[in-house]
């Protein structure tokens, strides 16, 4: 089988290689790179240094014009553009990438055919996609990362424009999907982990906290459901009877607010606040100790995976989703009770050091290696684009 023969795929996100404050960028690019070998794929995104993607990337990533999410971020907490931005959109920052995208993606998309457009940023890219299958037919696929957020208003919305297939993360997902638009095609599909990145062995930081170390990860916005204060409020307690501190790795518009927060209930050596690039968070991981986000619902956690993979044991709220991710690997409480959530910390902290343990979270990550996901992607793209008998060939290969 040659390479001409397989299928055409544009992955979009102009995010990707921007930023690593977010999923769907990330898996955008870790998933074009693991199609590679089941596609003809492209990564069609606005990074300004392709190199900083990986030394690989300019084998599939083509640069397009426009001002992606990132890059408008800023401009919302300035004093002055700030308050000029804001009243044109709720999501004024992806509004603005998809004004400044919609032109160059749409012509350079009408000007390269492919077998099948993937976008990965959202309405944006719903948006975009819609409009070069309307006028080429080509096939749209995506996958809906924010599951049931919102009671599914997002969702909703998304299956509005009618993707020839979607992806969701869980069956109660699925399930909702097909109430709501009983002829959509529907796959249950999880996130993947790069286990060739994220592994307990390799290099680690110098983090300058005392004691074990306690990772949270995500983003600081007081209006989204990471509830990172729950963490900082178990951790105040934690550390009143443990050696043990509290590094926070984000970024985002209530970083002062959090930071104060923080700074009222810990001693100052006791936590630290910082943003890494993607590249160096498999470092982060490994100097950690302990891993926790306490978020209200997530639609599923990448992060988690990470942590895993990177031999650390994870402290979660107790729900399906969790549950499904993590399994036995995983330890699990009610993070509203604050008490209830220090002592499951608590009880965590000294698996890392247990070989057992470490087994287990190993076959757990890797259930999700991208290189199984990848997979199960090929399979619905060779449907999509009747290339059945390629991935038969694969199998019996």
């Amino acid at each position: 089988m040659t390479l001409s023969n397989l299928p055409r795929i544009a992955i979009i996100h102009p995010e990707a290689g921007v930023s690593s404050n977010g999923g769907s960028q990330l898996s955008a690019l870790e998933l074009t790179r693991h199609l590679r070998p089941y596609c003809q794929v492209e990564l069609l995104c606005s990074a300004n240094n392709i190199e900083a993607m990986g030394d690989d990337a300019h084998q599939f990533v083509t640069r397009l014009p426009a001002i992606p999410r990132g890059r408008i971020k800023p401009w919302l907490q300035h004093p002055v553009a700030g308050p000029l931005l804001r009243p044109f959109s709720h999501n004024p920052e992806i509004f603005f990438e998809l004004l400044t995208s919609f032109i160059p993606y749409f012509l350079y998309l009408i000007r390269h055919p492919f077998d099948l457009l993937y976008p990965n940023n959202g309405y944006a890219g719903l948006m975009l996609a819609t409009r070069v299958r309307a006028l080429n037919g080509v096939p749209l696929l995506y996958t809906e990362r924010a599951g049931l957020l919102a009671n599914g208003k997002i969702l909703r919305k998304d299956l509005a424009y009618k993707p020839d297939h979607l992806v969701v993360f869980d069956q109660h997902t699925q399930d909702k999907v097909n109430q709501w638009r009983p002829q959509q095609a529907c796959s249950v599909l999880p996130n993947g982990v790069d286990l060739s990145r994220f592994a307990s062995e390799g290099e680690r930081l110098n983090l300058g906290l005392p004691g074990k170390v306690v990772l949270c990860v995500g983003s600081l916005a007081r209006s989204n459901h990471k509830r990172i204060e729950l963490t900082i409020a178990a951790m105040a307690t934690l550390t009143k009877f443990t050696d043990c501190s509290l590094l926070i790795c984000g970024d985002g518009p209530d970083k002062a607010y959090f930071a104060d927060l923080a700074a009222q209930q810990l001693a100052p050596q006791r936590y630290r606040i910082a943003s890494f690039g993607f590249e160096q968070m498999p470092q982060v991981y490994r100097s950690c100790d302990l891993f926790t986000l306490a978020s209200a619902n997530e639609p599923f956690g990448r992060v988690y995976l990470e942590a895993l993979a990177s031999g650390l044991p994870v402290v979660a709220p107790d729900d399906a989703m969790r549950r499904s991710i993590l399994a036995e690997a995983g330890r699990f409480c009610d993070v509203s009770d604050i008490e209830a959530y220090a002592n499951c910390l608590a009880a965590a902290l000294p698996l890392k050091q247990q070989t057992d343990w470490q087994q287990l979270a190993k076959q757990q990550a890797e259930r999700f290696s991208w290189h199984n996901i990848a997979r199960q992607y090929a399979s619905v793209i060779y449907q999509m684009t009747g290339h059945q008998h390629h991935l038969q060939q694969r199998h019996s290969a």
